[in-house]
């Protein structure tokens, strides 16, 4: 873990813990070496919650007009692993940074769905994720996100939803909780556009299974 990660870690984690009641499960699940983390996408800040539950070093993609407005704020979050990416083209220039951060030996978040989701239930996964894992040979680990739109901390960050009446401020400290699910291997699937879709499907399969066991 790099030196700056771990001093934002110190920093930023315990605001995570400590207010929202971040809780943990499967941690152990996280395999060492390169792998992908497919998160479903609810909230601005799911890449800080998933940053503290993991305890690792991670890398994260960002939509590209997070690093137009403040130049400040575009040199934090890339000082913090976030890469742009542009959303609805395919980014050939994101996926090679993914490609590398991976043959790095380094672990990659990902939000399948593509945007953040204004219902709480989870999208669509693209196919990107089955495609990167493939390619790299790398595990994909599900992962789910419980209560974080619900809580007062996405009613904070999300005002954006809260204009359109999608979020609401909570008078209850909704607990947020961060589940890891086995990975998925990509060696049961083709090396082709087909093995790509059904990957990607296994994932979200498994990421919607964890949201329902959990209710």
């Amino acid at each position: 873990m790099r030196f700056r990660w771990r001093i934002g870690w110190i920093i930023a984690c315990p605001f995570v813990w400590l207010f929202p009641g971040l809780r943990v499960f499967g941690r152990e699940k996280l395999v060492k070496g390169p792998q992908i983390l497919a998160v479903n996408h609810v909230s601005n800040i799911d890449p800080l919650v998933v940053g503290c539950a993991a305890a690792r070093e991670l890398h994260f993609l960002a939509k590209e007009e997070l690093f137009r407005p403040s130049l400040f704020f575009a040199w934090l979050i890339r000082n913090f692993n976030a890469w742009p990416v542009r959303r609805g083209i395919a980014d050939t220039g994101a996926i090679r940074h993914c490609s590398r951060i991976l043959r790095y030996g380094q672990s990659l978040v990902l939000f399948p769905e593509g945007t953040r989701s204004q219902t709480g239930e989870i999208g669509h996964f693209m196919r990107g994720v089955g495609m990167l894992a493939i390619t790299n040979r790398v595990p994909v680990v599900p992962t789910f996100i419980q209560g974080l739109d619900k809580s007062w901390i996405s009613w904070f960050v999300d005002r954006d939803f809260v204009k359109k009446g999608f979020r609401k401020r909570s008078v209850h400290r909704t607990k947020i909780r961060v589940f890891f699910g086995e990975p998925v291997y990509p060696e049961n699937f083709s090396r082709d556009r087909r093995g790509y879709v059904e990957m990607t499907r296994a994932v979200e399969e498994r990421v919607r299974t964890l949201g329902k066991c959990q209710g």
